[in-house]
């Protein structure tokens, strides 16, 4: 089967990212649209990639009228999902959107309903399950190799600065747009669906955001096990790694991961000297995008949802969707209440 046709819907910002390392050499896509609401954006994605300005859009609706494609990909706001979920389905395309899903639950739902009536793939890019740490990190957590897992806790702290972008006036930009990430890899390392959740968001008095990127979560997993979460994303001073530094207590030990590094610790009781097993994190060829984009052409070559597709992704959006609600009620909120 020859390559497919793909439209990217968005190609500043996070786009940027996309086309310069995915979609810009992908073996399995042609691109042949580009789509912004941004001249700039235009003018620059299309002289770097070589698309003549008859393949540059400022809406989907356009570039869908005079090219033929067989798939979307939407690096736009949340808001925007569902829109280009419409458009793709109701042309008979598949659509690959960014992270979250979209900008409410109803939304999220929609589209997962849009796709199974048009029989077409929807994927999310949840592309941190595809970098190398949080790869070799779950086939640790698979082995087992300190015994069964118990509880865990994330430290997110990074200084982030999305001054002048739709981040900086969103509401839980902490919790909504960067902890979707870690809300999903806590599901896909562990195994264990997410059932409960209560969070308290805040604003630290020096955060440039317009609102709360402070977060203390507290879930419960499949089987009652607690999972909590700390962060912050105008924290200045010491940062974590994107991915977050974990700690997964298990039976006779505990693994970890800071700054990218995956360690092994286990002792005896009252031992403060635990035996220290440093985890090789082998170099992966491709980037989580790259990942993505196979997998994408996998599912639709297959006829197959892939790992993120839109209906598991509604499990790690409903999560933070219950977050959501719990900081503004202040109560726990079950998932399974929100996913209905």
């Amino acid at each position: 089967m020859g390559k497919l046709r793909l439209i990217q819907a968005g190609v500043g910002g996070m786009g940027k990212a996309w086309w310069r390392s995915a979609t810009n050499a992908s073996p399995d896509f042609d691109l042949v649209a580009i789509v912004d609401i941004s001249d700039a954006a235009l003018g620059e994605a299309g002289a770097a990639l070589a698309i003549s300005p008859e393949q540059r859009f400022k809406s989907l609706e356009a570039a869908l009228d005079s090219v033929e494609a067989d798939a979307v990909l939407t690096v736009t706001p949340p808001a925007v999902h569902v829109e280009h979920a419409k458009l793709a389905f109701a042309r008979g395309l598949h659509l690959l959107t960014e992270k979250p899903i979209a900008h409410e639950l109803a939304a999220a739902k929609l589209m997962v309903d849009l796709a199974k009536r048009a029989g077409k793939q929807l994927m999310v890019a949840q592309n941190y399950r595809y970098n190398a740490p949080m790869t070799r990190l779950r086939e640790v957590m698979r082995a087992k190799p300190v015994g069964e897992f118990g509880h865990g806790h994330i430290d997110f702290y990074i200084p982030a600065d999305f001054t002048g972008t739709f981040r900086e006036t969103m509401q839980f930009p902490l919790l909504v747009d960067m902890a979707i990430h870690h809300v999903d890899l806590i599901r896909a390392v562990t195994g264990r669906s997410i059932r409960k959740v209560s969070a308290r968001t805040f604003k630290p008095a020096w955060s440039w955001y317009q609102h709360h990127a402070g977060l203390k979560m507290l879930l419960e997993l499949d089987g009652g096990l607690p999972f909590s979460y700390s962060g912050d994303w105008s924290a200045l001073g010491k940062s974590t790694a994107w991915n977050g530094s974990w700690r997964l207590q298990c039976a006779s030990g505990s693994i970890h991961l800071e700054k990218d590094i995956l360690e092994v610790h286990r002792c005896e009781r009252w031992s403060k000297e635990p035996q220290v097993e440093p985890i090789e994190i082998p170099a992966l060829n491709e980037n989580g995008q790259q990942i993505l984009l196979q997998k994408f052409a996998e599912s639709i070559r297959s006829g197959a949802p892939g790992e993120t597709s839109g209906q598991d992704n509604l499990g790690s959006f409903a999560t933070v969707i219950a977050g959501v609600t719990s900081a503004q009620e202040n109560r726990e909120v079950d998932v399974a209440e929100l996913l209905g």
